[in-house]
């Protein structure tokens, strides 16, 4: 049986634990957030304040070239005088029209096991389903390897996406993770899915 889709999402939001940071997007984003906020966390390290103060700032920029004005972000900061962030994440509303049921969405994810794109390796793919208070949950850990400059070396990075299936709503809310290297976690697919188990959304009938 199809299922209905007759709500729209019309607000959607996550509590952001401890050491994580809302990064502000678009037009109304502070020109010195990541100054202001890399001052606020590392005070006494001129030379860590300036590092993390670049990172932040490539990471927004990265994140605001998306040009959706339905993504939010923020960035996981739990040991700030390395002038290091240790993950970011990004999460948003994706029409279901492009994703499919959460079967086909799930062997969507799959799919990508082995898969070289451009300077992506995907070398490991793990897909998992549950569900939460705000609807059915499906996910997937990724180990990525990206290329660099050094053709001898490559710069790893863990990722984690998780869709939530609202109930009958034509939107989903999709969050990716991502840390360079591993270590970051201690067990990555866990505490993204615990981060996620949080959401909460509003919805109305469209008809």
């Amino acid at each position: 049986m199809t299922e209905r889709l007759d709500r729209e999402i019309s607000d959607f939001k996550v509590a952001l634990p401890e050491s994580w940071e809302p990064m502000p997007l678009g037009e109304e984003a502070p020109p010195q957030w990541a100054d202001e906020l890399a001052a606020r966390l590392v005070p006494a390290d001129e030379f860590g304040e300036r590092m993390l103060a670049m990172e932040l700032t490539a990471a927004q920029a990265q994140f605001a070239s998306m040009d959706d004005p339905r993504i939010r972000a923020a960035v996981w900061v739990p040991f700030p005088e390395t002038g290091r962030a240790s993950a970011a994440m990004i999460f948003l509303l994706t029409d279901r029209a492009g994703v499919g049921s959460p079967d086909e969405y799930e062997a969507f994810l799959a799919s990508y096991a082995d898969r070289t794109s451009g300077e992506e390796s995907y070398y490991s793919v793990s897909t998992w389903r549950s569900s939460i208070d705000a609807g059915d949950v499906v996910g997937s850990h990724n180990l990525i390897a990206h290329t660099t400059d050094d053709p001898e070396a490559a710069q790893l990075e863990e990722r984690v996406v998780i869709t939530v299936f609202p109930p009958a709503t034509s939107e989903v809310v999709q969050f990716i993770f991502s840390a360079e290297g591993l270590g970051s976690f201690t067990n990555m697919p866990q505490q993204c899915f615990e981060f996620v188990a949080g959401l909460e959304i509003q919805a109305e009938e469209t008809r």
